[in-house]
């Protein structure tokens, strides 16, 4: 204010900016004017709010109007606050408006891009007509930027693009503009819109094929990412576009040549013989990429030999030397390299790279190590006719370290557990170690383990577990359950020496604030009050051999993961859909399907189909037992005795427990404390249940959560009348202000959508310290003001606390 010494920084540059603003456009000045703006956006970028400044910045930045540097910061300054000052951006809409007509084209391309770039939503009207006139510029510059304006535009207002016609318009240009970044940028604004999904054609393929070495790089990945997803009519089509593209496996950039190689196997999928022969071809090509000192990309390059190595391993069996590790690589290259060397392990290769392993074994690097016992174990898992790889693994033993000793352990386990019949070699080595010197519980499970399963060859099993049981209590978990299965078949193969063995571990595992110990021990407990003879067929019975582990990845999976060929995919060996949203954030269904509100890998139910060069989604139609409230469902609320259980899922009531017996004198062992069940008593008051605890931002995929809702049998329904502000917060704002207030509850939403009067919400949420899911369908009839609700869930008592919790949510808006 006049009169008024400002204070601080900011009150420092209004004054300046107040005395600038009053020079007018005189050239001495714009030098000044520079300075100062530099002083503002570097204000901004360490992240002082300057939007007070908003009128001022203004004045003084038009009055040269001439200085393309001293406009582009005026511009940035605009586009930063323009939202939060929607009011004042509007007056700034005619200097942009006039500056998009400007002769310069750098000027009319700045301009349009922070024209495009306000995203206030009450100004898309400003915006629509002059995007539309820049997609017909002379300058392919503005071309371009007007390209990627329609983009931001139908983030904020679809309906708007759509009815200015400039999806249409953009077809038009991917065909027919000259200049080849317009041609890319059309192609991926039109994949991110609904109209994308029609685009893969023959003529456009070819179109974009013949024209690839225009392209920019990014361009040209781009390119033939969307080449990929097309299917060629027959095998001289799929030649005709190798011959065009393969030129590009020899290029400079390993995105195109990773690129090029998706493309080339998808295209060869229904051809075996000729998709042998590209896996030779692109073989060279990845190795080069390999020999760059980019550990980065060697990384990404090694991801993808790994997933070809699974599917293809001769291809790669013969170059195995190339993937040994070298000192100055890093870790992750290393333990990867580990992996390739297991999947491409056969007859003829499997003891080098054994051999290879074992000095690996003795690196500095622990890890390193411990990947390299584990290797060993997976390829004499996978090649079990190579002599002496099982004697390399049992090597490991008389090293002396304790984490190999615990590492070698529990790959011996699974040795004895795929390959019974080499079992007591394995069980020979074993037996010579002692339990005190294996300290991890994961090796002392497998130790205990096979001390159970073969226990018959060991001498001094029933004592080393003996050992163990004494210091029950101090034992991990995995541990602890280990020891009562071990304590229980053994008592089956030497019942003299185990008697003792077993009624301490019962007595010790019955004490035990662990749930699944102490369930185990008294499901033993009670197996041998009922039949002896019973007990061992369930406990003791001979294991069949493992065939596959449930760790391996799935070959279902592991093909999902090709169809993704040079995406995140690979690097975290896992689908799209596990790690990302089905649905951009910007795409919202309003009248029909659902709306996508959630976020992490839970938060996307979508209705739309995917454009063909992304992830598919999790689609869920509206005849899918998700979504559809059917006659069953419609029963099941109008039946009032079911109490929210459905008929086939009722419980039977218990019938009378039989005498209970001491076998073998196991109450005498248990210090005179029978685990049978007690007598029933007299029927009490039942405490009033603790408070239902949810997990903070449960995660949970569309697909796992249409599977459990129709699976799960543990329900419970209920009616419940939602207040005249309840009903508000419902319709406000496309239900997000409702579906706020029950995130902040830690309960999840899936999805939400329907019209005018009947709304659905389906939400999920966890237990704190379970596994438990609780899925929740709601829905809302604005007529009657009521919200009918099902609840279901992992466990029997779940559905009633959150019946009680979801109530109190209500009642609270």
């Amino acid at each position: 204010m006049p009169g008024e010494k400002s204070r601080g920084e900011i009150g420092e540059i209004r004054t300046q900016l107040n005395a600038l603003s009053a020079s007018g456009s005189r050239p001495e000045a714009a030098a000044a004017k520079k300075e100062l703006f530099k002083k503002v956006i570097n204000c901004m970028t360490i992240g002082i709010d300057m939007s007070s400044l908003f009128m001022l910045v203004m004045t003084a930045g038009m009055s040269n109007a001439e200085d393309v540097v001293l406009k582009k910061m005026l511009y940035l300054f605009i586009c930063t606050y323009a939202q939060s000052n929607p009011d004042l951006t509007l007056l700034t809409i005619n200097l942009l408006n006039k500056d998009c007509k400007d002769q310069d084209p750098t000027i009319r391309g700045l301009a349009l891009r922070s024209l495009c770039s306000l995203r206030v939503a009450n100004l898309i009207e400003y915006i629509v007509s002059p995007v539309s006139l820049a997609l017909q510029d002379r300058n392919p510059y503005v071309r371009r930027t007007a390209v990627l304006g329609v983009l931001k535009i139908y983030n904020l207002d679809a309906a708007a693009v759509r009815n200015a016609g400039m999806l249409e318009d953009l077809h038009d240009m991917l065909q027919k503009d000259p200049d080849a970044q317009v041609v890319a940028n059309c192609m991926s604004v039109l994949l991110e819109t609904d109209s994308g999904q029609s685009l893969v054609t023959r003529a456009l393929v070819i179109s974009l094929l013949n024209r690839i070495k225009e392209f920019s790089e990014w361009a040209q990945c781009q390119v033939l990412e969307f080449a990929s997803h097309y299917r060629p009519s027959d095998e001289q089509e799929v030649y005709d576009f190798m011959n065009v593209l393969d030129d590009r496996l020899s290029h400079s950039n390993s995105a195109v040549v990773m690129a090029t190689v998706k493309m080339f196997l998808h295209y060869t999928l229904s051809m075996p013989a000729t998709h042998q022969q590209v896996l030779e071809r692109i073989k060279d090509p990845l190795m080069t990429l390999l020999s760059r000192d980019n550990f980065e990309t060697a990384y990404a390059v090694l991801c993808h030999f790994h997933l070809i190595a699974q599917r293809a391993p001769i291809i790669f069996s013969q170059i195995y030397t190339t993937f040994y590790c070298r000192i100055n690589e890093p870790s992750y290259i290393k333990h990867l390299k580990l992996d390739i060397l297991a999947a491409i392990a056969d007859e003829t290769n499997a003891y080098d790279i054994a051999t290879e392993l074992t000095e690996y074994v003795n690196d500095i690097d622990e890890k390193l190590a411990r990947k390299a016992i584990r290797t060993v174990g997976k390829i004499a898992l996978e090649v079990q006719d190579v002599p002496g790889l099982v004697e390399r693994l049992l090597g490991f033993l008389d090293i002396g370290k304790d984490f190999v000793t615990a590492e070698t352990i529990v790959q011996v386990k699974d040795l004895a557990r795929k390959y019974p019949d080499i079992a007591e070699v394995c069980v020979g080595s074993i037996s010579n170690i002692s339990l005190e010197d294996v300290e991890e519980p994961e090796a002392r499970a497998a130790f205990i383990w096979i001390l159970g399963e073969h226990g018959q060859g060991i001498q001094d099993a029933p004592y080393l577990l003996e050992a163990c049981a004494q210091g029950f209590t101090n034992e991990e978990d995995q541990v602890q359950l280990a020891l009562l299965s071990a304590a229980m078949k053994l008592f089956f193969k030497r019942p003299p020496e185990c008697q003792q063995l077993l009624g301490v571990t019962l007595a010790a595992a019955s004490a035990e604030s662990s749930q699944d110990v102490h369930d185990r021990a008294l499901l033993y407990y009670r197996l041998l009050h009922h039949n002896l003879q019973e007990a061992k067929r369930i406990v003791a019975s001979p294991a069949p051999a493992i065939t596959r582990f449930a760790e391996e990845q799935s070959p279902e999976q592991r093909d999902h993961i090709f169809d993704e060929l040079n995406t995140l995919a690979v690097i975290y060996r896992k689908p799209s859909s596990s790690f990302t949203n089905a649905v951009p954030a910007h795409k919202e269904e309003e009248d029909e399907g659902l709306i996508s509100i959630g976020g992490g890998s839970g938060g996307a139910v979508a209705a739309a189909a995917p454009a063909p060069v992304t992830a598919p989604a999790a689609a869920v139609d509206e005849g899918s037992s998700l979504l559809s409230h059917d006659e069953q469902q419609e029963a099941f609320f109008a039946d009032p005795t079911s109490n929210g259980t459905p008929p086939a899922a009722q419980t039977p009531s218990p019938s009378p427990a039989a005498p209970a017996m001491d076998l073998l004198g196991l109450d005498d062992l248990l210090g005179g404390t029978s685990l049978a069940p007690p007598p029933a008593a007299q029927p009490q008051q039942p405490p009033a249940p603790p408070p239902l605890q949810l997990r903070p931002q449960p995660q949970l995929s569309p697909q796992v959560f249409q599977q459990k809702w129709g699976t799960l049998t543990n329900m419970a329904k209920f009616q419940h009348r939602l207040s005249a502000s309840a009903m508000a917060f419902v319709e406000a704002n496309k239900h997000q202000d409702f579906c706020k207030k029950v995130t902040a509850a830690n309960i999840a939403v899936m999805a939400s959508g329907g019209a005018p009067p009947t709304y659905r919400f389906y939400f999920h949420s966890q237990r704190a310290g379970r596994e438990t899911r609780i899925l929740t369908e709601s829905i809302v009839d604005k007529n009657t003001s009521t919200m009918q609700i099902i609840v279901k869930a992992d466990d029997t008592d779940s559905p009633e606390q959150f019946q009680r919790l979801y109530q109190s949510v209500l009642d609270t808006l």
